[in-house]
């Protein structure tokens, strides 16, 4: 029997049963942007996750027909209060360190159930996951570098380590759209199914709770054992990349021109 439970926002909806947890994006008006409404309770929740054994499997969704559309441009050339340079590059880091290393370091796995867009940020997020699962619909994008902006949450290492530089400098520059088939060719989605959708990502999950959660942990732990250090450092030089291109004045008019579009 399902279990709701209380994220604190509406903007993320939660539920358990049978050792699964399901987190939802709900902002499918903005295709489930990371607003300031959303982030930091899943943030919040990521943590508890972590430190609650009764949890075997987390599923990561979008409401409505997005995954998760990134960051919230048009909330991008707002003033912020100042700070200093490095103020700014450790509270980014921290909150990547928060989101993205969270949930790439979970003790148990995750899914990324992608049924739209999955584009910056949220391209991010889905790397983090262990397994991604699509359907006819699903895409993903950068779209970074046409907001003038470099890249966060880890992208930078996720796509590296997943397909090698020379296709990770092409995902991020050209910035096109990886449909479905050819994200399953590349490695991005693990499974697509076309037909029997639900089904479908219902008997993977169910697979893998019937095993030994021990041994699903450990398996998980030893794969990411000899990689995980070097995760941590890509977040702060990610963080002050992106930061100094914030400044430029090409970001703030890619914002702008996005935005008019």
């Amino acid at each position: 029997m399902q279990k709701k439970i209380n994220t604190g926002t509406e903007q993320l909806l939660a539920c358990f049963d049978r050792g699964i947890i399901t987190l939802k994006l709900n902002n499918p008006r903005y295709k489930n942007a990371l607003s300031e409404n959303l982030t930091p309770f899943l943030r919040r929740i990521l943590k508890k996750i972590n430190k609650d054994s009764k949890y075997k499997l987390l599923v990561l969704k979008g409401v409505g027909d997005s995954f998760c559309s990134g960051g919230n441009i048009k909330g991008m050339n707002k003033k912020e209060k100042p700070e200093s340079t490095e103020k700014k590059i450790n509270n980014l880091t921290k909150k990547q360190k928060e989101l993205t290393g969270e949930l790439y370091n979970l003790k148990i796995p995750s899914i990324a159930v992608i049924t739209g867009p999955a584009a910056g940020a949220g391209f991010s997020l889905a790397l983090a996951c262990d397994f991604r699962i699509g359907n006819k619909n699903s895409f993903f994008v950068s779209n970074y570098s046409k907001i003038g902006l470099s890249g966060d949450y880890g992208i930078s290492w996720f796509l590296t380590n997943l397909l090698g530089e020379a296709k990770a400098k092409e995902i991020m520059m050209l910035n096109y759209r990886i449909y479905a088939d050819e994200a399953l060719k590349l490695g991005l989605l693990n499974f697509l199914f076309k037909s029997k959708f639900e089904e479908n990502v219902s008997n993977i999950c169910n697979e893998i709770v019937s095993q030994s959660s021990l041994a699903i942990r450990h398996i998980k732990n030893n794969i990411h054992a000899y990689r995980r250090n070097k995760l941590e450092k890509i977040f702060k030089i990610e963080a002050k990349n992106l930061l100094e291109c914030s400044y430029s004045n090409e970001h703030k008019l890619a914002v702008a021109n996005f935005i008019k579009k």
